[in-house]
């Protein structure tokens, strides 16, 4: 049995339920929810030209020409100008390193989001009246999608310390099933609910491997969590560990969805999610878990490897150093 899905929730679809609430709402509240809505439209103008901005400087990506100018929902308290304002003076600006850019997203985005999920709670919580079913998925909807748009945040900051070098690295000898152990434990719990068969899989001379635990957990995790969603109830996923001598890899085997000709060319790009196939557009995602294994492992000497068939499922591995 799985557990149930809210829909994804478009701008569109988000500012429709703000301004069903707002003519329901005694008028100090109503104003609190027409800021709300003024949140959520400047923050989807932002979201869309951080996009445009990423592809413009990640090698390999399309450049995209800037939005067009959008005047602000509401403005500011003694000042008009909204964080997309800010962005395209700072990216016309030669001197302003990409990076740099990024970091301020941090603080530009985070108080609206912030700002969002809080109201939407307490609305659902009853500050409003009640709320019908209805209004309570699509309320369940925008906390969902916040904590999306908080995902890309935290990435986007992963991004920039692996890019700068502020990434700390331990590099230690372990056991190499300790790490197949470890990620099943933070695993377990969200197995459950899709009545998976989980098996582990290891030689009987375990290896070691070398690298940074704690980071290589990450990628583990962050895979075994691809291959819970991505496979229908009731299927199989194996854990593994081999010997490849210079190397140990550890894979994750499923029986899932699987992986096409065109999905293994895009496999590991900033952004990309096999979006065409129903059972990914169920789950949310920020389509860079997998682009940022790839940086970690490439400090830690290591690489990420995948395979793949439509509808038979797919493995992905990554290997890491043996110790010399």
């Amino acid at each position: 049995m799985t557990g149930s899905l809210s829909p994804a929730l478009t701008v569109e679809q988000a500012l429709e339920v703000l301004k069903r609430l707002k003519t329901a709402a005694p008028p100090a509240t109503a104003d609190k929810l027409a800021g709300v809505a003024a949140l959520v439209q400047n923050l989807a103008q932002e979201n869309a030209y951080l996009n445009t901005l990423l592809l413009e400087g990640i090698p390999g990506g399309a450049p995209a020409a800037p939005p067009a100018e959008v005047a602000p929902v509401v403005p500011a308290r003694g000042d008009s100008r909204t964080v997309t304002d800010e962005l395209r003076q700072a990216a016309a600006l030669p001197d302003v390193p990409l990076l740099d850019l990024f970091a301020g997203l941090n603080d530009a985005l985070r108080p609206p989001l912030i700002a969002i999920r809080g109201r939407a709670e307490l609305v659902q919580a009853g500050l409003l009246g009640q709320i019908t079913p209805e209004q309570d998925v699509w309320l369940h909807a925008i906390d969902e999608n916040t904590a999306r748009a908080f995902a890309v945040l935290d990435a986007l900051q992963e991004m920039i310390a692996l890019k700068r070098g502020q990434v700390r690295l331990e590099i230690v000898n372990f056991i190499s099933t300790d790490l197949l152990t470890e990620g099943w434990e933070r695993v377990k719990d969200r197995v459950r609910p899709y009545n998976h068969d989980v098996t582990i899989q290891a030689p009987e001379v375990v290896p070691l491997a070398q690298g940074d635990f704690y980071h290589a957990l990450v990628i583990l995790t962050d895979i075994l969590d691809n291959a819970i969603r991505y496979t229908p109830p009731g299927g199989q996923i194996r854990m593994s560990v081999d010997n490849l001598g210079t190397h140990v890899l550890f894979s994750v085997t499923d029986n899932g969805i699987g992986l096409s000709p065109e999905d293994l060319a895009q496999v590991g790009k900033p952004f990309w999610r096999g979006t065409q196939n129903k059972l990914v557009r169920q789950h949310s995602g920020t389509g860079l878990r997998l682009f940022l294994a790839k940086q970690t492992l490439e400090l830690l000497g290591g690489e990420l490897i995948f395979s793949g068939e439509p509808g038979l499922g797919s493995t992905f591995s990554f290997a890491l150093p043996a110790p010399v």
